[in-house]
């Protein structure tokens, strides 16, 4: 299959081989995007050590736009992680709560009042209730960031 994008993240989840198409001709990368991002930094280089006789960086146009891809793309994973951690600490937060008062359901003198099984209940419910709307909110940033 042949496709055409300037997504670089499509690319790399697709591509299995990179074909340029140069004024001299055509030439293939066995590989995803990144891969043919750096073999055109090290025939980059090898040129410029070939031509100069001495060791001096050169990056191809393609890589400043693609460093500037990944930082961002690195920043807004980094910030998911961190959303995600907060997200996780506050579901086992939830979670001794919810532990806390089931604990306190099961004792034989909570568990025959029942006016106090009712408040505890709905506490309970509550409880499970954001537990439950975290969780969502939890896999959908695991979601962004496996698609980063």
């Amino acid at each position: 299959m042949l496709f055409v994008s300037h997504d670089r993240y499509f690319m790399n989840r697709i591509a299995t081989k990179v074909s340029e198409l140069t004024q001299d001709g055509t030439t293939e990368y066995l590989g995803d995007y990144d891969y043919y991002v750096e073999k055109k930094l090290e025939i980059a280089e090898l040129k410029a050590l070939d031509e100069a006789g001495s060791v001096t960086e050169v990056k191809a146009p393609v890589a400043a736009s693609t460093s500037q891809i990944d930082k961002e793309a690195k920043k807004l994973e980094r910030q998911l992680v961190r959303q995600s951690e907060e997200i996780e600490q506050t579901m086992e937060k939830l979670d001794l709560q919810i532990t806390d008062i089931e604990e306190q359901l099961c004792k034989p003198e909570i568990f025959q009042d029942h006016e106090r099984v009712l408040p505890l209940q709905n506490e309970l419910e509550k409880l499970k209730s954001a537990h439950e709307e975290v969780m969502t909110q939890w896999l959908e940033i695991q979601e962004k960031i496996e698609n980063i």
